[in-house]
């Protein structure tokens, strides 16, 4: 029953943050946009606050939420280390597709859930890196690992290719490419190890799931309100995120929270088999941006998405059998 739980999450949290992609992508109406990075975080903000809230309102939990942050302090750390990366990373909608920019950011879900692994070993919640990785489940996460980076570095060759030898243009867009969906991937890594030891019920601490998405949002709230201020101070006008301008980069940020709240319950039933199968999520993203958006996708691309998916099989497979 818990596996049938968990993989239900996992799907319902793939479609949510692949939705979040193309939304966020659709929200930069114009690349040369002042504090565009701040805006985004600024809705994401609003978004965070509310949802923290409403589980501040309904907690029931034995001991104080102060109390919860202390005793649970690297998600504390984590809150405070969160908004900074993620607002950095917004830059790589500005130079990217969407069908590039999620494949890159997906280079974080098997190397973090090795990286969570080897964390367990150290803290000494599991006695053997068998214990958690299977063979089967070690050849989905290598696999899934892989061909994101082999479609990764064919993104890259055909922008480079279509620059048509613009050096210039090439180093803004290139560098754009690579390292800012490459901050969220550290982002991301950091999310999973922090969520791994601090939810998992069996090898990790088992932290309430409402007190990490209270804790995380209500400091990510503090950024955004900080960053309002700086935008006021730099535009000499309120920025106003409730106005259709800004309308996809809002809702993109409600529904990106939606799958963070599914992601924080899929990750306390099983931390480590969570991040690889939402490694997948980049398929629906590039289906969706040649639908909606008229992203183009190579014959290459579209082998490396088949790639994923049969890491992802293979995942499935060693959790639910």
């Amino acid at each position: 029953m818990n596996n049938a739980i968990w993989l239900l999450l996992v799907v319902l949290t793939i479609i949510m943050w692949a939705t979040t992609s193309l939304l966020y992508k659709a929200g930069v109406r114009d690349g040369k946009e002042e504090h565009i990075c701040l805006k985004y975080s600024v809705c994401i903000g609003i978004v965070f606050f509310v949802i923290a809230l409403i589980y501040l309102v309904v907690r029931d939990e034995p001991i104080p939420i102060w109390e919860s942050a202390i005793r649970f302090w690297p998600m504390t750390l984590f809150g405070f280390i969160y908004p900074i990366l993620n607002t950095i990373s917004f830059k790589g909608y500005v130079y990217n597709e969407a069908t590039v920019e999620s494949p890159i950011e997906g280079i974080a879900a098997g190397t973090s859930t090795i990286l969570l692994i080897i964390t367990f070993l150290v803290l000494g919640r599991a006695n053997s890196i068998s214990e958690l990785l299977t063979p089967l489940r070690a050849a989905g996460i290598l696999t899934i690992l892989i061909c994101i980076v082999l479609l990764s570095i064919e993104r890259n060759r055909a922008f480079r290719k279509s620059e048509q030898g613009q050096a210039s243009r090439w180093m803004s867009r290139g560098l754009g490419t690579l390292i800012f969906p490459l901050i969220f991937a550290v982002a991301d890594a950091l999310e999973t190890i922090t969520t791994g030891i601090c939810l998992d019920t069996t090898y990790g601490y088992a932290m309430p799931e409402g007190d990490s998405i209270i804790i995380v949002g209500m400091i990510y709230a503090l950024f955004a309100l900080g960053f309002w201020i700086y935008i006021y101070q730099k535009e000499k006008k309120v920025y106003n995120p409730f106005t259709k301008h800004s309308a996809p980069r809002l809702l993109g940020a409600v529904v990106d929270n939606i799958g963070i709240v599914f992601y924080s319950y899929a990750m306390a039933l099983n931390s480590v088999s969570t991040d690889p199968l939402i490694a997948a999520y980049p398929i629906f993203v590039m289906i969706g941006g040649r639908i909606f958006m008229k992203e183009k996708v190579s014959v290459r691309q579209y082998i490396f998405l088949i790639g994923i998916v049969a890491g992802s099989m293979m995942v499935v497979a060693s959790t639910v059998l």
